[in-house]
């Protein structure tokens, strides 16, 4: 069960004039070229294919840019998932760490958005909960700068607690002020070093995505996700035959041929994007999974 949801989550198409946009647009507008690479991406599959996520008033909590490529390109509709009723405290963190793991937001949007959360009396931990970092980075990125707090913070639970004084400082002489370079130099490379760890754990197993995989083909098979998105038909075959630009009767070989193409095409080696590239691999292992290897095991 998902706790956003009260349950399985469905899918269902909105009317673009019917959605509200507010201030839970928490991060910047992405680069025009991450822009433009996502618009031409829904035009050429003439369907948005990861849900806008709304809140019970059909207000935007994920999805911004989404949903404003698909003004661009005249929608009509747009799938969305809509969320159970949560407090304003819910939502602001939903807006902001949906968008933290999904998108690449720089470090100097990450840190300009921790001073605004500190000035608004949250705590360290709850600001790196929020924009995706660890509470020493938070902590690093604060430090020396005026808190705006007074004597009370608030904290992940929405309580408020005692405020850190910030410790006051003699005056530095050079050898200190050596020191302090030190130490910011050596907390610098921790945080490189941790970086390239994770770069590297990400490339050489495919974990995220066969979760993702495995989500969605739970999602699939789900009697409700089913009569909501394929309209109380198994059109599988035809939405993966929409992803790579062919008519939604084309047969298995066809789409399994247009898949290699794209994702050939999409792949940073060969000059494409690897955004897209990343949802033509997604799709066409689940593609597979569904489909090639049931046949194969059936046949």
């Amino acid at each position: 069960m998902n706790k956003l949801f009260g349950g399985v989550p469905m899918v269902q198409q909105i009317k673009v004039d019917q959605i509200k946009v507010k201030h839970y647009q928490v991060w910047p507008d992405m680069n025009k070229e991450a822009f433009k690479s996502l618009v031409e991406d829904i035009k050429s599959k003439e369907m948005i294919i990861y849900p806008l996520l709304l809140d019970e008033n059909l207000t935007v909590l994920d999805g911004h840019q989404r949903l404003k490529a698909a003004k661009l390109l005249d929608f009509d509709e747009v799938a969305c998932l809509i969320t159970i009723p949560m407090s304003e405290e819910e939502k602001l963190e939903v807006a902001h760490t949906s968008n933290a793991t999904a998108r690449t937001i720089s470090t100097a949007d990450k840190k300009k958005r921790a001073r605004e959360l500190r000035a608004e009396q949250r705590s360290y931990r709850q600001i790196a909960e929020w924009v995706g970092v660890s509470k020493s980075s938070v902590e690093r990125w604060l430090k020396g700068v005026p808190s705006g707090t007074g004597n009370r913070v608030k904290g992940s639970d929405g309580k408020e607690y005692p405020a850190k004084k910030p410790k006051r400082h003699k005056e530095s002489s050079p050898i200190d002020s050596e020191k302090e370079l030190r130490t910011e130099v050596s907390a610098l490379e921790t945080e490189i070093a941790t970086l390239k760890g994770k770069l590297q754990e990400a490339s050489a197993d495919n974990k995220r995505k066969d979760d993702e995989i495995n989500r969605l083909t739970r999602a699939l098979n789900t009697e409700k996700l089913a009569n909501s998105f394929f309209r109380g038909g198994d059109n599988g075959m035809g939405i993966f035959a929409s992803m790579v630009g062919l008519d939604e009767t084309a047969s298995l070989s066809e789409i399994d041929r247009a898949f290699r193409k794209a994702r050939a095409k999409a792949h940073p080696d060969s000059g494409g994007n690897e955004w897209v590239s990343q949802r033509y691999n997604v799709g066409y292992d689940l593609f597979k999974r569904l489909y090639i290897k049931n046949r194969k095991a059936t046949g």
